[in-house]
């Protein structure tokens, strides 16, 4: 925990030094700003991942997607609900606690996929959006059973080190992880990632290798955005 927080500065490790470390950060954060946009992970680069999940899924199927916010106040939804082409709950309306409670939402974001008889059929769709794109729909086990062995399937084909320009201290070695933040990208990653274990940073497979789904171009040190498991400049 502390080399994650301090690094190097760590050492010696004793209580005292430590406490100092901490004292100085606490300084320094007095100056900081209390909100900043980055070009690595923005709202507004989470939301155009989804979106294009969204419309290549509505594409052909009977889809459509419920926005409920948790925003604490009007301005704050429209200015955020004004970049998504979904369908949304009004800003307080009543209905948000009764659905939380029916599906037992204990953190967000969240996403719930319902089937068309009105069954659910899974609680973690965000994350399956997450780890395959568009191609999680119809988000059935099945579906997502085979998705996943694609995946394992094509993880033998992927280096077991690389080296990258984002991290060029370590080689990153290809692990397989439950959930994790690329570093790269800035979104959430499930299942593989090119990681560094003395620094504590993960790649995407595909910020990793540096491959581009549509174009298959090489990519600099631009931001970088995320379909499942397929990652490109913002």
């Amino acid at each position: 925990m502390h080399l994650t927080a301090y690094v190097a500065c760590a050492f010696p490790f004793n209580e005292e030094h430590l406490k100092q470390l901490e004292e100085e950060v606490e300084e320094k954060a007095k100056g900081w700003p209390e909100k900043v946009k980055h070009e690595l992970h923005t709202g507004h680069e989470l939301i155009r991942t989804k979106r294009k999940a969204y419309l290549k899924i509505g594409k052909g199927n009977a889809f459509e997607v419920i926005f409920i916010s948790s925003d604490r106040d009007q301005s704050t939804f429209d200015e955020f609900y004004s970049e998504m082409p979904w369908l949304a709950l009004p800003f307080g309306d009543g209905r948000k606690q009764l659905l939380s409670r029916k599906f037992k939402i204990q953190g967000i974001p969240a996403a719930v996929a319902i089937g068309p008889s009105g069954r659910t059929i899974t609680k973690e769709a965000r994350m399956h959006v997450t780890a395959y794109g568009a191609d999680a729909f119809p988000f059935t086990e099945e579906h997502l059973k085979q998705l996943e062995e694609e995946i394992e399937e094509k993880a033998k084909g992927w280096p077991e080190k690389v080296k990258h320009e984002l991290h060029t201290e370590h080689e990153l070695i290809r692990t397989k992880r439950s959930v994790y933040g690329c570093d790269g990208c800035g979104e959430t990653g499930y299942r593989w990632s090119f990681y560094c274990k003395h620094c504590d940073f993960d790649l995407h497979p595909k910020c990793s290798l540096k491959e581009d789904e549509d174009a298959g171009t090489e990519k600099g040190k631009e931001g970088r955005i995320c379909d499942g498991d397929v990652c490109r400049r913002a």
